[in-house]
């Protein structure tokens, strides 16, 4: 009987190998390019591109090929990595794998740039961010919050601090918060 359980479970995992690997797609999970190098990436990408031979490509491949340009784009800008701090506590926390900690806010800046303390306090949330560029070539950080409205952090020249935007690139309306990086 364990002789059969041991010759059937590698068969089984063969199996499982081949049947996968006949079906021609291709899925990542994105936590899997968490700690590729960018030249790693490029690579799969330019084996995605390969495979198509000039022909269109599929839902999937676009979805997976917009997946690991979207993460040689994080790794780029690997300096936004790490925390940052704003004046009054509030933080953000950018990691390489696309995910980011935004923390708590125990307050908002009105109109005049008074920080006006709010209770209760904002929770903190964890979300995605994506890397865009603004018309002049800049960086820009999204991060939607639960609420649906993108927080915007356009990076210029000055990759040491930060003012944060809510809206969309085209409508953004400043918040009053400053971050500066946490070395």
């Amino acid at each position: 009987m364990r002789l059969q359980i041991r010759l059937f479970l590698p068969l089984l995992l063969l199996a499982g190998v081949l049947v996968s690997a006949c079906s021609g797609k291709k899925t990542v999970d994105p936590s899997s390019l968490r700690g590729l190098p960018v030249e790693q990436l490029q690579q799969m990408r330019e084996e995605i591109l390969d495979q198509a031979g000039g022909k269109p490509l599929s839902a999937e491949e676009t979805a997976l090929v917009e997946q690991i340009r979207e993460q040689e784009r994080r790794l780029e800008n690997a300096w936004i990595f790490g925390e940052w701090r704003e004046r009054h506590g509030h933080r953000l926390i950018f990691r390489d794998d696309g995910t980011v900690s935004v923390g708590a806010r125990g307050g908002m800046y009105d109109e005049l740039g008074v920080y006006k303390f709010i209770s209760p306090e904002e929770p903190s949330f964890e979300a995605v961010w994506t890397l865009l560029y603004d018309a002049s070539g800049d960086p820009v950080a999204v991060v939607t919050q639960p609420s649906g409205e993108d927080l915007l952090y356009p990076f210029r020249k000055e990759r040491k601090n930060v003012y944060e935007w809510t809206g969309d690139l085209q409508t953004a309306r400043e918040t009053g918060c400053y971050y500066s990086k946490i070395l």
